[in-house]
């Protein structure tokens, strides 16, 4: 025992309030809780009591309160609702929108420097774990070992010319359009890129690499992607020790979840349909199907009027449903995708931004 207490660390875990970032570094974090670190997890208040039932300290501050309701949060109504109009537009034009809400984060990131100063200056980690597009300076200056979580496709975190850019869904072999679409890109990270270096270096903290809106850790980077899929990226870009790969972070669910009496008749297939903000179109589509289909509805679930043949709830405890269904509709982020992929259920995937049409290349 007394081993075991001398190995003891205390983890800071820091992520961005986005449910997929905040579920990936909670499955890490379980982990190391349960090897019996001391675990402290830092984000936002609306995610209150996620964590504490795992025994892991909470460390909350509000979001709005700090830097003001971002107009491009992913979980504001308004966003939520303007999803159609991006989906109508190609997908190297939805570039504009993505680079928006990475501009947000850098803001929050500014906002939260304070903060974080005050909370490491507090719980003392002896190690930050990171999950976030762009760098922190508040955690960056406590001269702390810093572990970079990447829980959305591992291409933006890679960031490697041998590699197609991330965002776009481009195949790996396209190399031409891939360096095409790259001089796009690299267009809408630039100004972003310049913004965030003469942030770092007001605190006199180190430069990103050209063109990259985070740093790679020289301790380690830890990328959330099933091997198989992995694989074929490392074969054109082999990585570093200081690289390593999860084929998932499957968070803990203790929530119980039961179907609706009645709501699936034998012969009947089951749709997980988790698609918020392009509901309405699809609710009316899918009314004609003859399988029974549970609804994510999100934030706007008075807004829909659900068919007979549907059942839903704002939140639903996704890994407990998943085992049940036999088909998954959805947008394609990273965190669905995996969770779908470890329970082997087929996708249709909508892809809007970020690495949603990455991951559809992939599916």
């Amino acid at each position: 025992m007394e081993n075991i207490q001398e190995d003891r660390s205390t983890i800071l875990c820091v992520s961005i309030s986005a449910a997929g970032h905040v579920n990936t570094v909670l499955g890490i974090a379980n982990e190391l809780k349960q090897r019996n670190h001391r675990v402290v997890f830092v984000t936002d208040k609306r995610c209150k009591g996620k964590f504490e039932k795992f025994g892991i300290e909470e460390e909350l501050y509000d979001e709005n309160e700090i830097v003001g309701k971002r107009e491009s949060d992913f979980l504001s109504d308004a966003f939520s609702e303007s999803l159609t109009e991006v989906l109508r537009k190609p997908i190297i034009e939805r570039l504009a929108s993505l680079f928006n809400i990475i501009k947000s984060f850098v803001e929050l990131s500014n906002a939260l420097y304070e903060t974080h100063v005050e909370i490491v200056s507090r719980v003392k980690p002896n190690i930050i774990i990171v999950d976030s597009l762009v760098p922190f300076p508040g955690l960056l200056t406590a001269n702390k070992p810093i572990i970079f979580v990447c829980s959305t496709s591992p291409l933006i975190a890679i960031d490697d010319d041998r590699l197609p850019p991330f965002a776009l869904g481009l195949p790996l072999e396209d190399k031409r359009e891939s360096e095409k679409q790259r001089k796009v890109l690299i267009e809408y990270r630039k100004p972003l890129w310049l913004e965030i270096n003469k942030k770092l270096e007001e605190y006199n903290l180190p430069a990103l690499r050209e063109y990259r809106l985070q740093h790679v850790s020289t301790n380690l980077n830890v990328y959330v992607y099933p091997k198989p899929l992995m694989d074929d990226y490392l074969r054109l870009c082999p990585l570093g020790d200081e690289w390593f790969g999860l084929d998932h972070s499957i968070r803990p669910s203790e929530e119980k979840f039961q179907l609706p009496p009645n709501f699936k008749n034998e012969g009947e297939k089951l749709i997980y349909l988790s698609l918020v903000g392009l509901m309405s179109r699809l609710v009316k589509f899918l009314a004609k199907c003859k399988h029974k289909i549970i609804v994510v509805t999100g934030q706007n679930h008075a807004k829909y009027e659900l068919a007979e043949n549907m059942w839903g709830a704002p939140f639903l405890p996704q890994l407990q449903i998943l085992p049940l269904v036999d088909l998954v509709i959805t947008h394609g982020g990273n965190n669905t995708f995996i969770e779908s992929l470890y329970f082997g259920k087929p996708m249709i995937i909508f892809p809007l931004l970020a690495d949603q049409p990455d991951n559809a290349q992939r599916a």
